[in-house]
């Protein structure tokens, strides 16, 4: 089994009484910061998005009593420091479910939809949150003409970041882009070197993460890697998606920075 897989079973809460559940978890992500039932006091794992295997019947009961509050324990050792390793889907909160069937068997993609969606219908009064994850196969299919202008563009306004690594943030600055002009009060310049700018400089301000490890807090994690913003990815390289990003803000500290870039980015243009 690969490493990153966990094995999880839902056991009866008094010995002895009722059946086990089990399925294999392959990915998932945390994002604590980004919505109520992330925020509350918990020892468990909640997950904004998740991906089990099992067989198609062991998973439909599996998953059955997972999406109605029963609690999940990683049977291996932890992944993680802390000493409760279970896994915890909130009733109240909203999750979605969608099922795919493989030679091998099943697999349950569990998530919340309101920060996946690329459209939420309407803008959020408290603020600007969601999750970019794409799938690895989406990303190498992007081809943007202009990457070569959009980097220099990065650096002339002042971001003095390794080209090679900018230039890998192209594609996502586009859908970042979309998921942010959805969500915010104000309108975006629509331009992609405003796109990478704009990206950039959420990831430097820590109102964007890629993603950091659990429970470790480090002092130099890496441009745009922010341990506060509790954006956790497990897994999810091997179940084919592309790194991803989380992104959290208020709607006057957003507009504060947009102001600015919008500034810098007629300071160049």
């Amino acid at each position: 089994m690969n490493p990153s897989y966990r094995e999880v079973l839902i056991t009866p809460q008094k010995e002895g009484k009722g059946r086990s559940f089990g399925a294999v978890l392959l990915a998932s992500v945390e994002a604590d910061l980004l919505w109520a039932g992330g925020q509350s006091v918990s020892e468990n794992i909640r997950p904004v998005w998740a991906m089990f295997a099992g067989s198609d019947q062991s998973l439909r009961a599996f998953m059955a009593n997972l999406t109605t509050g029963h609690k999940a324990k990683c049977v291996a050792s932890s992944y993680r420091s802390r000493n409760a390793d279970q896994i915890e889907l909130l009733r109240s909160a909203g999750y979605q479910v969608a099922w795919q069937r493989e030679a091998e068997g099943s697999i349950a993609t569990v998530f919340l939809p309101e920060l996946f969606q690329l459209d939420p219908g309407m803008v959020d009064p408290e603020g600007v949150r969601f999750v970019l994850l794409p799938t690895q196969e989406w990303y190498e299919a992007q081809t943007v003409a202009d990457t070569h202008s959009m980097v220099r563009h990065v650096r002339r306004v002042g971001y003095d970041l390794p080209v090679a690594q900018v230039a890998t943030w192209v594609p996502l600055s586009f859908l970042f882009a979309a998921y942010l002009d959805r969500r915010t009060r104000c309108p975006l310049i629509a331009d992609g070197r405003f796109y990478l700018q704009l990206m950039v400089a959420c990831l430097q301000q820590g109102l964007a993460s890629f993603s950091t490890v659990p429970d470790r807090v480090y002092h130099d994690a890496g441009f745009g890697h922010h341990p506060k913003n509790l954006f956790h990815e497990v897994g999810t390289l091997d179940v084919g998606l592309h790194p991803g990003l989380a992104f959290n803000s208020d709607h006057l500290t957003l507009e504060a920075l947009l102001a600015r870039e919008v500034e810098r980015y007629f300071s160049v243009a």
